[in-house]
C-alpha cells in the first residue's frame, strides 16, 4: 500500500514538471514572436533600408563609392565626416521604382525621433539625381543642384545653395531646412551666370589660372576673390556653352535675384582672348587685353589698361557698351 502511494506521488510530480515545461515553452515562444513583430514594424517605419539599396558611411573613404551611381539610394552616416574632395551625388538608384537619393545625416529611434545629427564637411556637393534630399543633419560646403525635386527635411546647408536653372529651384522644397549662405540660380542659358561640373573652372588663387584659361578649362571661369599673377595669360578657344563656342571670366558673385554682391579684380600683365564670344563680366582685369576673336563683350566689366583688337573685324563685332576701359581702345593688326 505504501509502495502504491509512493508510485502515485512520483507520477504526479512528473506530470506537473512536464506541464511546467510546456508552459515555459509557450511563454518563450510568445515573447520571441513579439520581438520579431517589433522588429518588422521598426523596419517598415524606419528610413534606412538594407542590401544594395543603402550605403553606410563610416569614414571619408566610403564617400566616393556611396555617392556614385552604384551606391545605395540612401546614404547613411554613422558620424561626422570631413573630406577634401568635391562630391557628386549621381543619378541611378531608385526607391520603390522612383529615382531618388537621400543623405541621411542622423540616427533615429523607433518613433522616428532624431537622436543624433551629423555633419558632412566638404568643399561642395553637386546633386545630379532627381528627388534628392539632405535630411536630418548638415552639409558644410556649397551645394549645386542640377535636378528636379530637391528637398531638405530638417537639413542644413552651411554654405551656398546654387541651382543650375530656375526650373530646378522652382521644383525644390526648402521649407523644412536651413541655408546659411546664399540661395541663387547660376546655370542654363543667357540668363544664368554659372554652371557646374566640367563646364566651369573655379579660381581660388593664381595657381589655378593656367589650367582654367586653357582649352581644357571650363567655358566659365569663376573667381572667388581678387587674384594677382605675374604671367601673361591666354584665354584659349575650346569650351562651349549650349553648343556655342564661348568663354567667360566671372569676376563677381550674385544673389538669387542676380544682383552683383561682390566684384573681384584679376591683376596681370596682359590677357589675350583667342576664343569667340568671350566676355569679361562683373569685375576688373587690371592689365592690357588683346582680342583676337569675334564677339568680345564687357557686361558690367572693366579693363584697367588698354584694349587692343587684332583686326577691325574683331573690333566691329565687339560690344563694349556695358563696360569700361580706362586706357586706349585701338586696333593693332
Amino acid at each position: 500500500m505504501k509502495w502504491n502511494k509512493l508510485l502515485l506521488i512520483t507520477a504526479s510530480m512528473g506530470l506537473l514538471a512536464a506541464c511546467a515545461d510546456e508552459g515555459t515553452d509557450e511563454e518563450v515562444t510568445d515573447d520571441t514572436e513579439e520581438v520579431a513583430d517589433d522588429t518588422e514594424d521598426t523596419t517598415e517605419e524606419s528610413d534606412a533600408t538594407t542590401g544594395a539599396t543603402q550605403s553606410v558611411i563610416g569614414s571619408a573613404d566610403d564617400l566616393e563609392e556611396a555617392f556614385s551611381a552604384d551606391g545605395g539610394w540612401i546614404v547613411i552616416f554613422e558620424g561626422d565626416v570631413e573630406a577634401d574632395q568635391e562630391l557628386t551625388l549621381a543619378e541611378g538608384p531608385t526607391n520603390d521604382g522612383e529615382i531618388a537619393r537621400k543623405l541621411a545625416l542622423y540616427t533615429q529611434d523607433e518613433d522616428r525621433n532624431i537622436q543624433e545629427r551629423f555633419t558632412l564637411t566638404v568643399p561642395s556637393v553637386t546633386i545630379e539625381s532627381e528627388n534628392s534630399r539632405i535630411q536630418g543633419g548638415t552639409v558644410a560646403g556649397d551645394v549645386y543642384v542640377n535636378a528636379n525635386g530637391f528637398s531638405m527635411p530638417e537639413g542644413t546647408i552651411d554654405g551656398d545653395l546654387i541651382f543650375g536653372s530656375e526650373e530646378y529651384q522652382e521644383s525644390a522644397d526648402l521649407e523644412e531646412g536651413e541655408v546659411t549662405g546664399e540661395v541663387r540660380v547660376e546655370g542654363g542659358e543667357e540668363e544664368a551666370d554659372a554652371t557646374t561640373g566640367a563646364t566651369q573652372s573655379v579660381i581660388a588663387g593664381s595657381d589655378d589660372l593656367e589650367e582654367a584659361f586653357s582649352a581644357n578649362g571650363g567655358w566659365i571661369v569663376i573667381f572667388e576673390g581678387d587674384v594677382e599673377a605675374d604671367q601673361e595669360l591666354t584665354l584659349a578657344e575650346g569650351p562651349t556653352n549650349d553648343g556655342e563656342i564661348a568663354r567667360k571670366l566671372a569676376l563677381y558673385t550674385q544673389d538669387a535675384d542676380r544682383n552683383i554682391t561682390d566684384r573681384y579684380t584679376l591683376t596681370i600683365p596682359s590677357v589675350t582672348i583667342e576664343s569667340e564670344n568671350s566676355r569679361i563680366q562683373g569685375g576688373t582685369v587690371a592689365g592690357d587685353v588683346y582680342v583676337n576673336a569675334n564677339g568680345f563683350s564687357l557686361p558690367e566689366g572693366t579693363i584697367d589698361g588698354d584694349l587692343i583688337f587684332g583686326s577691325e573685324e574683331y573690333q566691329e563685332s565687339a560690344d563694349l557698351e556695358e563696360g569700361e576701359v580706362t586706357g586706349e581702345v585701338r586696333v593693332e593688326e
